[in-house]
């Protein structure tokens, strides 16, 4: 007799996608792998029907989007689509967030005032706020140690400040660590060095790499949170020659993106020498010490200030977001869509806040749970009051509205 435990994974996944969707309440208690996997099912093929999910930061708050390039190379118009926001938390007003950084399923926000910031996994909507030692415009990137993550403890947050000090008369950089095991900040010895951050960071394998600037130099900054290290790595181009055109008014275009969680990928424009010309490498190996290249996309493109961007390897194109000043001199934001013999036009926000940047990137839901501070005296009832999350939801399954930033979206309860 073949038991139901005996079944082939392929087989039980078969009979799982036939299951109504209406009927989950039911079973959900029968078997928590079955309904893991359910959810995990029902949020591929959604995003199969919507599009690729990104996450956007825009004027201050954050979206969950789509973008459906199905049909892009075949003169079909992708379509945009935004979803839930995240809003009000504690407070009764919306959190007004100034940057947001990715690593692996949680979502670094800082805010407007740099008083706090808040860690959050959009998918199972359990959230955290931390609170730096210090205020000021400082980088914060948010990274995990070893090999694996499986839960909040395993991550870290790094406070990356350079500054001119007016005593010493000199440049300084500070680094700190947050652990969220002992919930403290703690000072990061290392060497003193001058880089200059020009691009944000991101995370690949639970490490930062930056887009940096030294003597005129640029090269791509690293963080290794395990070994607590910085480390310099080759950018795929070299810097623009003597003896050529350059335009004053226009710097050059660097910046990293994801592929994956497991590639890095670099954009860059000669701006400043007149070339409209866009390239995209991807890494082929990535390491803190090492890294290689292969080319992704080259495409003559019209000027674009690209601020961020994400690559879709299936259709073999770039999704890019940039900034530009109308003729009244007010900043506003647009989203395009790049590849070969391809730049569609597929969003624009017409006035950008004053020292808002935007910033889209790549979301995968995850199962991590973002552990909340507590004393050991409610540490008991929090654990048994603990609401299970739902792996493989996606930030837009969370809860679905078809709105855009100026139609004022309807905000999660808890992301």
């Amino acid at each position: 007799m073949v038991m139901i435990t005996d079944l082939p994974f392929d087989l039980e996944k078969k009979i799982l996608a036939l299951v109504p969707k209406e009927s989950r309440p039911q079973w959900q208690t029968t078997c928590k792998r079955w309904y893991a996997l359910r959810q995990d099912l029902l949020a591929k093929k959604h995003l199969a029907q919507t599009g690729r999910e990104f996450i956007l930061l825009l004027n201050t708050s954050v979206f969950s989007t789509t973008i459906n390039l199905q049909g892009v190379h075949n003169n079909v118009d992708p379509a945009m689509e935004f979803g839930g926001k995240l809003g009000s938390l504690q407070d009764s007003n919306d959190l007004q967030i100034d940057g947001i950084f990715y690593c692996k399923g949680l979502v670094l926000c800082t805010m407007v005032g740099k008083q706090r910031l808040l860690v959050c996994n959009p998918s199972n909507r359990e959230t955290r706020y931390v609170k730096p030692r210090s205020n000021g415009s400082c980088e914060y990137a948010l990274g995990y140690k070893g090999s694996k993550s499986s839960c909040v403890n395993s991550y870290k947050i790094l406070r990356y400040c350079r500054y001119f000090d007016m005593q010493m008369r000199r440049t300084v950089s500070e680094f700190e660590l947050y652990d969220f095991m002992s919930d403290s900040w703690r000072v990061l010895d290392v060497d003193e060095h001058d880089a200059y951050i020009s691009a944000r960071g991101v995370s690949v394998k639970g490490n930062t790499y930056w887009v940096a600037k030294r003597y005129g130099n640029q090269f791509i900054l690293s963080f290794d949170f395990t070994r607590e290290k910085f480390g310099f790595l080759p950018l795929p181009y070299e810097s623009a020659g003597p003896g050529v055109s350059v335009d004053y008014g226009h710097k050059d275009t660097a910046v990293l993106s994801v592929v994956r969680d497991e590639q890095l990928s670099v954009l860059h424009q000669y701006l400043h020498l007149f070339s409209f010309e866009m390239k995209i490498w991807v890494s082929n190996m990535i390491g803190t010490k090492k890294v290689s290249w292969g080319q992704f996309l080259v495409v003559d493109v019209v000027l674009l200030n690209v601020v961020s961007f994400v690559v879709d390897e299936e259709h073999k194109v770039a999704v890019c977001c940039s900034t530009d000043k109308d003729d009244g001199d007010e900043e506003g934001t647009s989203i395009f869509v790049i590849g070969e013999n391809i730049q569609r036009h597929v969003y624009d926000e017409e006035v950008t806040i004053d020292g808002s940047w935007p910033h889209l990137m790549n979301y995968v839901p995850s199962p991590v749970h973002v552990v909340r501070k507590s004393t050991r005296k409610s540490k008991r009832k929090r654990i048994a009051r603990r609401h299970q999350p739902e792996e493989g939801t996606s930030a837009r399954s969370v809860e679905e509205t078809k709105v855009t930033p100026k139609a004022k979206p309807k905000a999660y309860r808890s992301f």
